[in-house]
């Protein structure tokens, strides 16, 4: 017979957790169109839910990326553009807040 205590199904609450951006530096202007995103991880996060956009949050034209990933980086290729992006923990239970907005320009 097997006992689980009830810590095994609790859920944190996120709903005032941020995680901190890694890489992409913010205002990265490159050439390179291949792009890893990297940010922090947070102990009672299970999914990091990643958007990037064109050009930008406010006047959004295009959704790049809309993904729930469950480690803390993730690899795209972006045509030539600008782009922000922006990253937010998640659990089974709760949703954290979105990090600051970083932005990057992807030249010829």
């Amino acid at each position: 017979m097997v006992f689980l205590g009830c810590a095994d199904f609790v859920e944190y609450p996120l709903e005032k957790v941020q995680v901190s951006l890694q890489a992409p530096i913010d205002s990265l202007v490159t050439t390179d169109s291949i792009i890893t995103f990297w940010w922090d991880t947070h102990q009672d996060a299970k999914f990091y839910r990643i958007q990037v956009v064109n050009p930008n949050f406010e006047k959004t034209h295009q959704l790049i990326a809309d993904s729930l990933v469950d480690i803390n980086q993730l690899t795209l290729k972006l045509k030539i553009g600008d782009y922000q992006w922006r990253v937010r923990p998640e659990n089974y239970g709760s949703s954290g807040l979105f990090s600051a907005q970083r932005n990057i320009q992807v030249k010829e």
